[in-house]
């Protein structure tokens, strides 16, 4: 199951909040760096930003990830409020992406959701054992819900299916060996259990999906220079390749802007599909390098025929079998609960 990952009331908050911030708090970030923070404010009011310890200026200088980040997070505290019986009122205050306080939220009374607290517990990254078949019509419409002028799908051997492969492999080679790019992914891999424990955020070896032997020699043997290494490099990349010709094809998101509110809506937008696809044995698999590097960041809307808008997510989808328990760090609500 998920790692750190257990309820703990906190001071200040009473049993139903302390329930609804530990599922909001299982929102999906960049590195796993999970960097929202909560300032309590008043009685089911809260104030929502971010600690700059825990963006990623070398691959997401314009903290444009972190934003849709907050974005999950706000969906998955509406979702969460709903199942307890409430609505949460969101209000963004942020007025750049390097905003101190970033939204505000109210707890009001509403009705009961029918949402079950396995569809936020349960939404995890999945890496391996993508099927190839085809994502079917009715099933990316039911992801998309009501927002399908913002969510669109490019099969595997379509136009813009083997563009977004090829692009994601090459904006992979890209990253891979620039330099302060794969030093900041070092900073975030917490090869050991000490560390894992320590720090509560960040990958780990399950999160990566090593298995057997070789998960077995990472965590006892890799450690941060590793990643810097010709080795750790190359078989990434191996990866990559195997990757982009093995799913069904490509989920997009997209907004009109990159304005702060257009970023957390777009956040908002992925996680409403992500906690949908749990259901229909949808595997995600976001890969951001090609919206991280140059010249595909730029050219990626034209070539999907979107170039009036700002493409914010590619997800790599695919069926699967069966969904394994999540395994990704996290850390308690006390740390990001501020005064």
């Amino acid at each position: 199951m998920r790692q750190s990952c257990t309820l703990q009331n906190v001071q200040g908050l009473t049993e139903d909040e302390s329930k609804i911030l530990y599922l909001t708090s299982l929102a999906p970030s960049g590195h796993n760096t999970q960097p929202w923070t909560i300032k309590v404010i008043g009685p089911k009011r809260w104030r929502i930003g971010s600690d700059e310890t825990r963006w990623l200026p070398a691959v997401d200088p314009d903290n444009r990830e972190m934003m849709l980040s907050i974005g999950t997070f706000i969906e998955n505290l509406s979702v969460a409020s709903g199942i307890y019986g409430y609505e949460a009122e969101v209000d963004v205050i942020g007025m750049d992406n390097f905003s101190s306080e970033i939204a505000e939220v109210r707890l009001v009374k509403g009705r009961e959701t029918n949402v079950s607290e396995q569809a936020i517990k349960e939404r995890r990254t999945i890496r391996k054992n993508l099927l190839k078949s085809t994502i079917r019509k009715e099933d990316i419409n039911y992801l998309a819900g009501n927002n399908k002028n913002a969510v669109f799908y490019y099969p595997l051997n379509s136009k813009e299916g083997a563009y977004l492969s090829e692009a994601s492999l090459l904006a992979n080679k890209n990253q891979v060996y620039r330099e302060a790019a794969q030093t900041e992914l070092a900073e975030w891999i917490r090869w050991t259990d000490r560390e894992a424990s320590e720090y509560g955020n960040g990958l780990t070896p399950e999160s990566m999906e090593m298995r057997g032997p070789v998960r077995w020699y990472a965590k006892h043997f890799l450690r941060k220079k590793d990643v810097l290494g010709k080795t750790f490099r190359e078989e990434t990349l191996k990866l990559v390749k195997e990757q982009v010709q093995t799913c069904a094809g490509w989920l997009v998101v997209k907004s009109d802007s990159s304005t702060a509110a257009d970023l957390i809506n777009a956040g908002r937008v992925l996680e409403f599909a992500w906690l949908r696809a749990h259901e229909k044995l949808i595997a995600f698999h976001p890969m951001t390098q090609i919206l991280e590097e140059a010249p595909w960041r730029t050219e990626v809307a034209g070539e999907l025929s979107h170039s009036e808008s700002c493409i914010q997510f590619v997800i790599r989808i695919g069926y699967i079998k069966e969904y394994l328990p999540p395994v990704s760090l996290r850390m308690p609500l006390s740390r990001i609960i501020v005064t």
